[in-house]
This record gives structure tokens, sequence and C-alpha cells, in this order.
């Protein structure tokens, strides 16, 4: 029986099973680690509330659409009731496209606070010129049998027209201007805009004449938050934009065709050709509405590079493996120094690892996250350094682990810095990690039999005669 026990005692010491120990405690840690993805994401959806917040009370992520001549028109429609043939008129719209369009723009960006987060915002200034030709309500509906020009009225689109911040006008031919009214001006649409009735300017309709050729002018400042995007609505489109922001990500359904980014800005240019873009030129507002470009939108968003709350997530997702180097750095070190370190203090070493993210995401709320990984982690491998040291009952290995430290924490600020290659740079982390650790316990005696069964093999003293 006490072989059967000596026996037990000796494997529950080897270092086999202490390394299985280690790793059952590393997956007992993901619990905390998991507790800890879920307080990034938690503090993640609080700061996306102040963004909506302050996107409401200074304006959303803003959309131009436009403009548009939208036309009512009146159709005959037959319909039988038995033999009896019924004619009826009903009224549509018809909706046509300017022949060109340019807007020049810039966007003035701005940081604002509120509470602990900060949100990026930005005014806009716009000047958009073009020109309308004649319409011609047969690409629309030839069975069309009046049109009621004198109703007819130019739109432009803005998603959020609570970010306009000066009264905009419309100039027709460079000499009459017409104001805008709120709403695009057609029943039954929940697109947002502006509206004016063509009928004022003189010059473009007489009467109920079909309006004439014209081109215009019109200059809109308002403020948005997150993006910037345009709709290619002519059959020439020129977008050219300019910004104090250092960091945009041009998205939509197409790229700038020159674009130049700078320390102090941007400043970009697109052209959209008709062609490029399955739209007609003219159509009836029911076959789509005003909506018909949102799948070909294009323009900017005000990227913030690397948001603080995305790099602790991204740590975290690294905590097994930084754990698990943490571990093999003091299970090395106790196998080479022949000290004992308790299952209880590996798994204090652990929960401070795990701790520091905590510290790291509380910190970088008001600090940044530069200013905060510094602290976090000099505050966190210092602490388990002289830990470590004093376990071990040795100066030396309190600076190994500080060393070890040093390039673990360095190393992972350098991994989440990373974008195109933070999985590579992890991967060459782990393998490197394994191998060290694969090496330099090469010689070890994993069963921790090797002592007993020298002592097994040493014959007995013999006994003195008598």
């Amino acid at each position: 029986m006490s072989d059967v026990m000596t026996s037990a005692g000796r494997v529950a010491r080897s270092p086999a099973f202490k390394f299985f120990l280690i790793a059952f405690l590393i997956l007992l840690l993901l619990i905390p680690l998991l507790i800890v993805g879920g307080l990034v994401s938690e503090r993640e959806g609080r700061s996306r509330e102040v963004m909506g917040e302050v996107a409401r009370t200074w304006g959303g992520a803003q959309y131009l659409a436009g403009p548009f001549i939208v036309v009512p028109y009146l159709v005959r429609i037959e319909s039988k009731e038995g033999d009896k043939v019924i004619q009826q008129t009903q009224e549509r719209r018809a909706v046509f496209l300017p022949e060109e369009l340019t807007v020049k723009g810039n966007g003035k960006s701005n940081v604002l606070h509120r509470s602990i987060f900060d949100v990026n915002v930005y005014t806009a200034s716009l000047a958009i010129d073009g020109s309308f030709a004649v319409p011609d309500i047969a690409e629309v509906d030839p069975n069309a049998v009046s049109v009621r020009w004198r109703d007819a009225i130019f739109v432009l689109a803005l998603s959020d027209v609570g970010g306009l911040k000066e009264a905009a006008t419309l100039k027709i031919n460079e000499r009459e201007t017409l104001p805008f009214s709120p709403s695009v001006g057609v029943p039954g649409s929940y697109t947002n805009g502006m509206h004016t009735k063509l009928s004022g300017a003189p010059s473009v309709i007489e009467g109920d004449t079909a309006p004439k050729a014209f081109r215009f002018h019109a200059d809109l400042v308002f403020t948005g938050s997150t993006s910037l995007s345009f709709a290619p609505a002519a059959r020439e489109t020129r977008i050219e934009m300019a910004s104090d922001w250092p960091h945009p990500s041009f998205t939509g359904a197409f790229l700038p065709v020159d674009r130049e980014v700078r320390p102090d800005g941007f400043s970009a240019k697109w052209r959209v050709p008709h062609l490029a873009r399955s739209v007609p030129n003219a159509w009836m507002l029911s076959d789509g509405g005003l909506e018909r470009f949102s799948a070909h939108q294009f323009g900017v968003t005000f990227y913030q590079p690397v948001d603080f709350y995305d790099l602790v997530m991204r740590a975290v997702k690294y905590g097994v493996l930084f754990l698990a180097v943490g571990f093999m750095g003091v299970f090395v070190l106790e196998l080479l120094s022949g000290k004992r370190v308790h299952p209880v203090q590996y798994l204090f070493v652990g929960i401070a690892m795990v701790f520091f993210y905590v510290l790291l995401l509380s910190l970088a709320e008001h600090l940044g996250f530069a200013k905060a990984y510094a602290i976090a982690s000099a505050a966190t491998g210092g602490m388990l350094a002289l830990y470590v040291g004093k376990a071990l009952a040795s100066s030396r290995s309190g600076l190994i682990m500080a060393a070890l430290f040093v390039l673990l924490y360095g190393f992972l600020y350098f991994i989440l810095r990373l974008e195109d290659y933070a999985l590579l740079a992890g991967a060459l982390l782990g393998f490197a990690a394994l191998t060290a650790v694969m090496f330099t316990t090469l010689h070890i005696d994993w069963s921790g039999l090797g002592e007993g069964a020298r002592e097994e093999e040493e014959p007995a003293p013999a006994q003195a005669g008598p």
C-alpha cells in the first residue's frame, strides 16, 4: 500500500503531471477570458449608443442622391365589367435625371466628447452644378395622355436633413433663384430631402409646356458623422472631395479615379458614366422610387484606423497563446531551478495575466490605447516578475520573467498594430515559443521516476555480523 502511495506521490510531483495541470489551468482561465470579452463588447456597445445619440443631434451618416426632376402625369386605364368597358385615368409620376452633375465638396472634421467617449464628426460644404436636357415623357410611359409640367419639381435627397445648417437655394441658369422647401415633395415617399417647383423659373417652364434645358447650381452646408456618400445620378457624374481627415476609407460601388492621402487630410475624385450603373435616365416613380441608386452609392468613410475596443478584443483573442507562453516561462524556470511552484501560484499568475485586459480596457477609455497598454503591461509584467522571483527564491528567475514579459507584451503590441499581417505574426510567435520550450526541456525526465529508479537499483547496505 505504501508503495502505491509513494508511486502516486511521485507521479503527482512529476513534470508531466505539472504540464497537464498547467494545460487544465489554461482551459479553466478561458472562462474569465470570455467574461472579459463580454465586458469589451458591452463597453463597445455603450460607445455605439453614444455615437447614435450624437448622430441624432449632430447628423448621421449622410447620403446625397439626385438631383431629380419629378413630374406628375395621367394615363388612361381600361377595365371590363362584363361586356361593359370602363375607362379611368390614373396619376403617376415620372423621374428624370440630369445630363451632367459635378459636386465639389470640402469636409472639416471634428471630435466631439460625450462622457468618456469621443465621436468623429464632420461639417461638409458642397457646391452642386449640372444640367438637365428637355425631358421626354415617352421615355417613361408612351401611354401618357397628359403631363402636368407646371407641377414639375426639382428634388435633392439627403438622408439626414437634420444636419442642414444653412438655408439652401437653387440657382437656375445663373439668374433665377428658387428657395427649397422641406421634404422631397412626393406623396407617400419616405426619402428625406428638399424640393422646389420649377414653375418658379420662367426661363425653364412657361405655362404648361415641357421644361427647357437648363443649368443649375446649389450650395449645401450640413453636418454628419461616420461617412459621406453620393449617388451617380447623371449621365456623367463627377465628384471631387477634400477633407482634413487623415484616415479616409473609400467605399461603395465605385472607387476614386484619383486620390491623395496625406497626414493632414485627403483629396479624391470620382468619375462615373451612366453605363457603369444599371439605372435608366428616366423611369416611372413606382418602379423603384428615388432609392434606385442605393446599390450604386459611393463615397468616403471617416475611418478611425485603430479603434481601441477592436484592439482590446483582438488582444483577448490571443489570450490563450499569451497564457501559454507565460505559464511555460514559469514552468521552465521551475524545472531548471529545482524549486516547486504550487498550482495555486500558477493560478494566481494566470488570473493576473487575464486581469491585464481589464486594466487595459479601463485605462484605454480615459488615456487612449498606447498609454493604457504601456501602463497595464508595465504594472502586470512587473508584478508577475517580482512574484515569480519570490516564489522561486531567485532574483535571476525574476529578471528572466521580466525580460520574457517585456518581449511578450512588446510582441503582442506589435501584433495588435498590424492589420493584414497580425495572424502571421501571431503564428510565428506561437511557433517560436513552442520551439523554445521543446528544446529547453529536451532532457527533462518528464516521468519523474528517474531518481526513484536509481534508488531501487542501489544495493542495500550489508549488515555487520555479531
